[in-house]
């Protein structure tokens, strides 16, 4: 296992409870120089509480494998379709700062924004259009290599092969989602087979929008990644199963698989894990 540094943004997150001023000073001076900009929220600990700040930094950097290759832009990604489901708008604007340091195209910001309006609805499109003004000047920065080597942009790679032509649901439409979920999958989930049952033109439209979210650049791992990292954070079992299945379809590995998770401790606490381990264990110990 690889050794997880002790500096962290310039504090030195294994002395807790001693702070020095050359800490802040390097603290600040990493956020500034980074076009992170400073946060209110770490701001406010640094004055009241340092010791909660350089606890939750030493806890973040455990979010990630550190047996892979780093991409921070994929977190970054997930942190801005978290922050737009809950309509956060100071989160968005942060995260897409950061995100395009770390390699994002304007279309990969795009595109993770789509993918968030399936669940954020309005809220979280009001929360992000207020920093639209940003999006219209973006400047696309020249980072190789930013996601991991096995995510590939795959245009069509979500196509169940309904005919988006005709809004009603035939029962052809229904025969080939089926056949895509059980060849994919290896299951169908019971909202599938609900929705299916009850109201198919409601599925049709939910599968025409999860289809075609992602559109210019995104890789389609994106699409099981921040999937998985909403369900975890909302605690929904059967998103999580079908999602960490969806991603291992999609070549995904069982570190990636984790980092989606892990990553939802953030904003749902460890404890949340426990219906990870329900809902998708035996396929997380089955992935290599």
């Amino acid at each position: 296992m690889t050794t997880i540094e002790t500096l962290q943004d310039g504090l030195d997150v294994s002395r807790p409870d001693v702070t020095t001023p050359e800490e802040i000073e390097a603290y600040r001076a990493e956020y500034t120089g980074s076009n992170k900009g400073l946060l209110d929220s770490f701001e406010f600990w640094l004055e009241f509480r340092p010791d909660v700040l350089k606890r939750h930094k030493a806890r973040t950097r455990h979010f990630s494998s550190v047996t892979e290759p780093r991409h921070p832009l994929v977190g970054l990604l997930g942190a801005i379709h978290q922050y737009t489901v809950n309509g956060f708008r100071e989160g968005i604007a942060y995260e897409i700062r950061l995100s395009q340091t770390n390699g994002a195209l304007r279309t990969d910001i795009l595109d993770t924004l789509s993918v968030a309006f399936i669940h954020s609805g309005h809220r979280g499109m009001y929360a992000a259009a207020a920093y639209k003004d940003y999006l219209r000047e973006y400047i696309d920065p020249d980072v190789p290599d930013r996601f991991p080597a096995n995510f590939h942009f795959a245009p069509g790679a979500f196509d169940s092969g309904m005919d988006y032509s005709t809004r009603e649901a035939s029962e052809q439409d229904m025969a080939n989602l089926m056949s895509w979920y059980a060849s994919t999958l290896g299951e169908i989930p019971r909202y599938v087979q609900f929705l299916a049952e009850h109201r198919p033109g409601l599925l049709k439209a939910y599968r025409d929008r999860l289809e075609h979210a992602i559109r210019d650049s995104l890789p389609a791992q994106m699409l099981p990644f921040l999937m998985l990292n909403y369900n975890v954070v909302r605690g929904f079992g059967e998103g999580i199963r079908e999602n960490v299945l969806l991603g291992r379809a999609l070549g995904m590995t069982r570190e990636q698989l984790l980092d989606a998770i892990s990553y939802g401790v953030l904003h749902a606490g460890a404890n949340a894990l426990g219906i990870v381990e329900q809902a998708a264990g035996d396929v997380l110990r089955a992935t290599a």
